[in-house]
């Protein structure tokens, strides 16, 4: 027997179903864990709960595990409260007096039992953010990348299509992400990535049609929000050029438990889907054009490459991405639940490049506003 023939005939792994990783994420929570982690496409994960948890509590969880689910648990060196303060100090670029000028990403990691941050800087600024929290901290080379680089749609505007600055040579620069209705007003708006264009920008389709004008930018979130035309309650899902398949949208969801696979609708890559959310939380800083971005931990979460038992060979976003809508497909048929907007990319994050995104929640606390479903 060849190897390729002797390697296809190994039966894949089981995967939790998404019932079990849900359960999973209400036990976590019920008990203030840390969180949840470990590779998604392995399906063995970590609880890890914080500091100071006593052994009974810690014997309650794991009685408390789904059944038929394999998940190692574990009470971590470090307490939230300590967690939080690394947070804050990164966020808030006190921990060098050049914070400013590099790019940094940063969240907890249970299977390290560390907070794991990703530097896009020179060496000697290592040492700065070791001091944080000494033995529970580790630093590693990091890169960022804006996704900003579908295309003949017209109003009222679906969220997925290309959307480009007025006299933009490129077929599009990003992607708009979903509508949204400002709540004091009625105002229906379209959101997209911050970084792709600046306040009272005109933007347009990818074939030329005005879209509307940038008229309120949330930096602190990288989202901002285009006026001027109307916007629908739905989404292009196409999986080539072409295609004219879209989703109604039904809903959003601010649920980012781990292994919550998620699609992507952007116009460079366009729509691709079995994304697992593989961190719940995920805080950066980096400058783009001259501009800091800083978002909190609680506001972004990233989501794998994800692929077929384990494979690692799905589909990843591209430059041009920035804004794309991240949902999972509805219950309805036909529709899409909202989980976030897409705003790029981090590279070799523990090992791997995953995907970053901006949570529906946190933008439309930002903007006041509530999510336009459908046609209304």
């Amino acid at each position: 027997m060849s190897t390729a023939s002797a390697a296809s005939s190994v039966e894949p792994a089981q995967q939790p179903s998404q019932a079990q990783l849900q359960q999973l994420d209400r036990v976590a929570r019920s008990h203030s864990a840390l969180g949840v982690f470990g590779d998604p496409e392995q399906g063995h994960p970590v609880l890890m709960l914080p500091a100071g948890t006593s052994a009974a509590e810690k014997a309650e969880v794991k009685k408390e595990i789904p059944a038929g689910l394999k998940v190692t648990v574990k009470i971590s060196k470090v307490t939230k409260a300590e967690v939080n303060k690394v947070f804050k100090t990164i966020k808030a670029g006190k921990w060098n007096k050049d914070a400013r000028k590099y790019g940094v990403g940063y969240t907890y990691d249970g299977e390290k039992d560390k907070v794991v941050v990703n530097l896009e800087g020179p060496k000697s600024a290592v040492p700065s953010l070791e001091t944080l929290k000494p033995d529970a901290i580790e630093v590693q080379p990091g890169r960022f990348t804006p996704e900003n680089n579908r295309f003949n749609d017209y109003s009222p505007f679906y969220g997925g299509g290309a959307i480009k600055k007025e006299g933009s040579g490129n077929t599009h620069d990003c992607t708009a992400g979903f509508a949204i209705r400002h709540k004091p007003d009625g105002e229906k708006r379209m959101v997209t990535a911050a970084h792709c264009f600046y306040w009272n920008d005109k933007i347009v389709t990818g074939d030329g049609k005005y879209f509307g004008n940038v008229t309120s930018v949330h930096q602190w979130l990288d989202v901002e929000a285009m006026t001027g035309t109307n916007y629908t309650g739905r989404i292009y899902t196409g999986g080539y050029k072409e295609s004219d398949s879209s989703l109604f949208v039904s809903d959003y969801s601010n649920w980012f438990y781990w292994g919550r696979q998620f699609c992507v609708s952007g116009a460079t890559t366009y729509n691709h889907c079995g994304h697992p959310v593989s961190y719940s939380t995920y805080g950066s800083c980096y400058i783009w054009h001259g501009a800091t971005y800083c978002v909190d931990p609680a506001d972004q979460f990233l989501i794998d490459r994800g692929g077929n038992n384990g494979c690692r060979c799905g589909l990843f976003t591209a430059p041009g991405d920035s804004g794309a809508p991240v949902f999972e497909p509805g219950f309805r048929g036909g529709d899409a639940i909202i989980g976030g907007m897409h705003r790029g990319a981090v590279w070799n994050y523990h090992g791997e490049d995953r995907m970053l995104n901006v949570k529906v929640n946190s933008i439309l606390n930002s903007a006041n506003a509530d999510i336009v479903k459908g046609d209304s």
